[in-house]
């Protein structure tokens, strides 16, 4: 049936699916016949096809826990009052936010995921850094405070 075909094996199923396809209704005279020098580059052709459109198909979902995890931390940073203490991190947590949604808006999703994290890292920083702000702050006051303390010890201490 395929003496002038090349003796591939593998292609076997492939052109007789192709010879079936191609001459199901001899009435037709519009029927076109493959020539066996064609057949190998039709069925490579369609084999192509059919990777690209699986290719194509297989668009990963939006990275929607990443987007939900940044905005959580930059809403959280947010009441941490990290625009005051850390505004320069929290920004670019925003910014990065933003480009993220902008890479899922093109179907980046990879670039979009690694935006989200990026996102979700600087609002964290934001609040870290935040944290350690009023921290020291705190610091600074009780140090003031046992200051004035230990000058008041030392006058009460002292005979008028």
């Amino acid at each position: 049936m395929y003496a002038d075909a090349p003796t591939d094996a593998p292609m076997r199923p492939i052109l007789h699916a192709l010879n079936f396809i191609t001459s199901r209704d001899p009435q037709m005279n519009m029927t076109f016949r493959a020539t066996p020098r064609l057949r190998p580059f039709i069925a490579a052709g369609l084999m192509s096809a059919l990777m690209l459109i699986a290719a194509c198909a297989s668009t990963p979902p939006a990275p929607e826990s990443a987007l939900d995890a940044a905005k959580v931390a930059i809403s959280n940073a947010e009441r941490a009052d990290a625009n005051r203490y850390a505004g320069a991190e929290l920004g670019e947590a925003r910014q990065k936010l933003a480009l993220a949604d902008s890479a899922v808006r093109e179907e980046s999703m990879m670039l979009a995921e690694q935006l989200a994290q990026e996102s979700r890292v600087q609002a964290e920083l934001a609040s870290a850094r935040t944290a350690a702000a009023k921290a020291a702050a705190v610091n600074k006051e009780m140090e003031r405070d046992a200051d004035a303390l230990t000058e008041e010890m030392q006058r009460a201490g002292e005979p008028r």
